[in-house]
C-alpha cells in the first residue's frame, strides 16, 4: 500500500512540475536583427511612388486616431521599389502602403499583416488597390 501511495505521489509531482510552453509569437518592434523589405504592387506591377507605414505588435490596422510606429518612402533598388525596415525583433507587424500608380494614373492603398518568426531578412509584397 505504501508503494502505491508513493507512486501516486511521484506521478502527481511529475505532472505538477510540467509547464505548458506557449510558442505563439507576440511582440514586434525595434531591437532585433530582422530586416523587412517591403515592395508595394498593384495589378502585378510595382508602385514606385509610395509611402509604407508599419505598426509593431499587431496583425491589425491601428484604430482611428492611433498612429503607425514607423514609415519609409520606397526607393528604387536595382529595378524594385523597396522600403526597408531594419533592426526588428521577432513578432507581429501590420504594413500599410499608400501611393500613386503612374501607369494607371490612380491613387493606391493597401495593407498586409506579417509575422517575423526569425532574425533574418524577408521580402514582403504588399498588394494595393485603387481608391
Amino acid at each position: 500500500m505504501k508503494s502505491v501511495a508513493f507512486i501516486v505521489f511521484l506521478l502527481l509531482m511529475v505532472l505538477g512540475s510540467c509547464q505548458r510552453q506557449d510558442n505563439a509569437i507576440t511582440g514586434g518592434g525595434k531591437g532585433g536583427s530582422a530586416v523587412l523589405s517591403i515592395i508595394p504592387e498593384h495589378s502585378n506591377l510595382y508602385v514606385d511612388s509610395c509611402m509604407i507605414y508599419i505598426k509593431y505588435g499587431t496583425l491589425d490596422a491601428p484604430a482611428a486616431g492611433v498612429s503607425y510606429d514607423d514609415s519609409a518612402w520606397v526607393r528604387m533598388v536595382d529595378t524594385l521599389p523597396i522600403a526597408t525596415f531594419r533592426g526588428l525583433t521577432k513578432g507581429l507587424y501590420y504594413m500599410y502602403a499608400q501611393g500613386y500608380h503612374v501607369i494607371y494614373s490612380s491613387k493606391v492603398k493597401g495593407g498586409l499583416n506579417w509575422t517575423v518568426s526569425k532574425q533574418d531578412s524577408e521580402t514582403v509584397f504588399v498588394p494595393t488597390f485603387s481608391y
